[in-house]
């Protein structure tokens, strides 16, 4: 125990020097990011009922959205470019039974400073392997999507040059492939399309 709390204490001591001069105005332009963002929109892929009277859809834009990445950003420049990797899903859950639909999202984004503390920004989203999934009580059948690339736009207030407040929009859409009752395959278009709140920790 002692040993772990030296260690600790050790790496503490090491990594101070660099959290002291840790985000976008650090001499460093290649900054490390972490972020989440609460998302909601695009269609209705499947609704489930529980027991106690309530109800939950899963949509094609929902709901939470984890990622990291860095942030190309000269010190004192207006500009920069982040490019992240993240896992965005929708889910229910119950005890017998669970609904989820999931993708592995990668973006790319110019951004550009209007204010000292505030900038917008463009890009590019392609999710990557979604797919919805059903289960017990909750199946209805299992999907998988394919992808298209997708644009987007976010405005970011630097609360401090490590933490960022985000809005975000993306326009983005699905293809799938669904067997009508006659048996026959047909391709439809699903919207993806969502707005979000989210949150980014720059190092």
């Amino acid at each position: 125990m002692k040993q772990l709390l030296a260690t600790a204490a050790l790496a503490a001591a090491a990594l101070s020097p660099t959290l002291a001069h840790a985000g976008l105005d650090s001499d460093n332009p290649i900054h490390p990011l972490v972020g989440v963002a609460l998302t909601g929109g695009g269609d209705k892929l499947a609704s489930v009922e529980y027991t106690n009277g309530g109800s939950r859809d899963i949509t094609a834009g929902g709901l939470v959205y984890v990622y990291g990445g860095a942030e190309y950003h000269e010190k004192g420049s207006p500009f920069g470019f982040q490019a992240t990797f993240g896992y965005h899903f929708d889910n229910t859950s119950a005890n017998n039974g669970n609904q989820r639909f999931q993708r592995w999202p990668i973006e790319g984004i110019a951004l550009y400073n209007v204010a000292p503390k505030f900038r917008i920004g463009v890009g590019a989203r392609y999710a990557t392997s979604a797919k919805f999934t059903s289960d017990g009580a909750g199946y209805v059948g299992n999907a998988d999507f394919t992808s298209h690339v997708g644009g987007l736009v976010m405005g970011e207030w630097l609360i401090t040059p490590s933490m960022g407040l985000q809005l975000r929009y993306v326009d983005e859409k699905y293809k799938v492939k669904a067997t009508s009752g006659n048996g026959t395959v047909n391709e439809l278009t699903i919207d993806g399309s969502h707005g979000g709140i989210g949150f980014n920790y720059y190092f």
